[in-house]
């Protein structure tokens, strides 16, 4: 992981660095997507983890703007890599969008809360 500041792959503003239990995250303020390095979502979805609760409770407070979530998304990490669509789990109704070079995720606005259900 570097320390580059990375674009939105969903709206294409400046995402913001959010530090949660000693994980660095990623942000976007416009339109509440959360970008996840691979392997860190399993610090966040447990829904007893009071670090997913921090995480969503930010999260919740931007209001999020519209966007197309029928978009294709390029990595924000390796732009010329188109992030694959794919279901979350079975009992998770949600697709997320996970990078085929990194195994980066990122998950829309509210995506995050779904999950910890």
């Amino acid at each position: 992981m570097t320390t580059q500041t990375l674009g939105c792959p969903r709206c294409g503003a400046q995402l913001a660095r959010l530090r949660v239990g000693g994980t660095s995250t990623d942000i976007c303020e416009q339109c509440g997507g959360l970008w996840l390095d691979r392997l860190e979502l399993a610090r966040f979805e447990d829904p007893d983890s009071v670090f997913g609760d921090a995480l969503v409770a930010r999260l919740s407070e931007i209001r999020a703007a519209l966007v197309d979530h029928a978009a294709r998304l390029r990595c924000p990490r390796h732009p010329g890599a188109v992030m694959l669509r794919r279901a979350f789990s079975r009992t998770v109704p949600i697709q997320v969008d996970e990078c085929p070079e990194c195994g980066g995720l990122w998950l829309d606005a509210g995506e995050l809360a779904q999950i910890r259900r």
